[in-house]
């Protein structure tokens, strides 16, 4: 602010002085007014720092309350969550936490129904499948079929093979042509599970069950009930009274002697159409076509003479497919009517054993030709469609019930059985006949 000296005023012209002296005067009272107006911005300044200072503080207080707050909610939350995820997965209904269990099958793919890529089970359980032998280090499971178990490969002598990985032998084949192979390779502590027809293996792998068996061309509202069964005896048409198809006539015990007894019964006056290699005379179709089923439907009875006889549980597409699915009775030559009582619906088949001689066999089913009534007795287990609830709860079988019990070890990393002697398994508790005839009544 500029102000004038007295002294410097007073050597001024009088009214240049008054100009002087009026504008120190306005000079001092506008300094004034200016001072105080910027004591008052100082101090709102002062004021207003103070209070954004406060309100910051009020608010960093206030996140902090309302994270805490947010994150206990949070914590509690996820607690809950990871609860309910717990309970859930203490369930068989969610296992999509689980890394889908690996299954090598050293034999390569078969066909897609018998070994699919993908399994997919009734638990809602999903195993892959592989056939690359670079993957067999990493599978959950490998599974070595009868053809390759009894010798020395990469599988029987694998480089390397992870603790928990289970090693399962599979076959569908009968044991008599095994008696006497070299079980050095598998003997001792090579097998975690089998995987065969037989009802004691660790995985149950049958040809078919009766709900697999309608299953598969899903038919079974076509295949029970009274007009299903009125269909079935119409078509009995064929000039003879029952069909059979045997392709293996040698090699051992079971292929020789059910040639004996089907000429047997074929000398006691029993009408047979024969099929197969052993009479050359192949059918044009596969055995699992709906023409041969068509065409089998046309005899009254279909000799379901298996290649081993009494081997336990040992019961093929002979009596699934080409008998109780085509529509005709089968009569059985094979595993021994007490294991057939455990698997077929009672009333439906007609065994061997029940009698002396193939004579006196041959003189009751010539009495079921002759007698309609008699005969479709044989049906009556088809009139009525099994309960749908006991049908839908069905056995897994075969691969769904491998990867089960994978899926299983998985989420409880329990580790299977091993099998100290595997010949005493497989060879020993199957049934002497199954690999030496020495009574025979044909």
């Amino acid at each position: 602010m500029l102000c004038f000296k007295t002294q410097v005023i007073k050597g001024l012209h009088p009214n240049v002085a008054y100009f002087f002296k009026t504008m120190n005067r306005y000079l001092k009272w506008q300094t004034g007014i200016v001072l105080v107006f910027c004591g008052l911005v100082v101090c709102m300044s002062y004021y207003l720092l103070a209070e954004i200072k406060e309100n910051r503080k009020f608010r960093v207080m206030s996140d902090d309350a309302a994270t805490k707050t947010k994150t206990g909610v949070t914590n509690q939350n996820n607690r809950a969550v990871h609860h309910v995820q717990s309970a859930i997965r203490q369930t068989n209904e969610d296992w999509t936490y689980l890394k889908p269990p690996m299954i090598s099958l050293t034999y390569g793919y078969i066909e897609p129904t018998f070994n699919p890529a993908i399994i997919r089970t009734a638990l809602g359980h999903k195993c892959t499948t592989t056939i690359d032998p670079a993957n067999m280090h990493r599978s959950d499971a490998v599974v070595i079929r009868f053809d390759r178990a009894f010798e020395q490969n990469q599988f029987t002598k694998p480089k390397y093979r992870r603790q928990d990985q289970m090693y399962v032998f599979l076959s569908l084949e009968p044991s008599w042509p095994f008696y006497n192979h070299d079980f050095s390779f598998v003997d001792k502590g090579f097998f975690n599970w089998t995987m065969t027809y037989r009802r004691d293996s660790d995985i149950y792998f049958p040809y078919f069950t009766m709900p697999t068996l309608i299953d598969d061309d899903r038919q079974s509202r076509r295949f029970y009930g009274q007009n299903a069964v009125e269909q079935v005896l119409s078509k009995k048409t064929s000039q003879f009274t029952a069909l059979v198809a045997i392709g293996r006539c040698e090699g051992g015990d079971g292929p020789v002697n059910r040639l004996k007894y089907v000429q047997a019964m074929e000398k006691s006056g029993l009408r047979i159409e024969k099929r197969g290699g052993c009479y050359n005379n192949k059918f044009r179709r596969p055995w699992n076509s709906n023409i041969f089923r068509y065409y089998a439907g046309t005899f009254k009875f279909f000799l379901a003479f298996e290649n081993g006889y009494h081997c336990r549980d040992y019961v093929t597409e002979k009596v699934w497919n080409n008998s109780l699915k085509s529509g005709t009775v089968p009569v059985i030559w094979g595993a021994p009517k007490g294991d057939i009582e455990k698997i077929l619906p009672p009333g439906s088949y007609i065994h061997t054993d029940d009698y002396e001689s193939p004579k006196q066999l041959v003189d009751y089913l010539n009495y079921l030709n002759s007698n309609a009534t008699a005969y479709s007795e044989y049906f009556n287990w088809r009139r009525r469609a099994p309960d749908q609830v006991a049908w839908n709860r069905k056995r897994a079988t075969g691969y769904e019930m491998l990867c089960d019990k994978l899926c299983e070890m998985k989420k409880f990393g329990n580790v299977s059985k091993i099998y100290h002697s595997f010949k005493d398994w497989y060879i020993n508790q199957d049934n002497p006949e199954c690999f030496k005839i020495t009574e025979t009544n044909w």
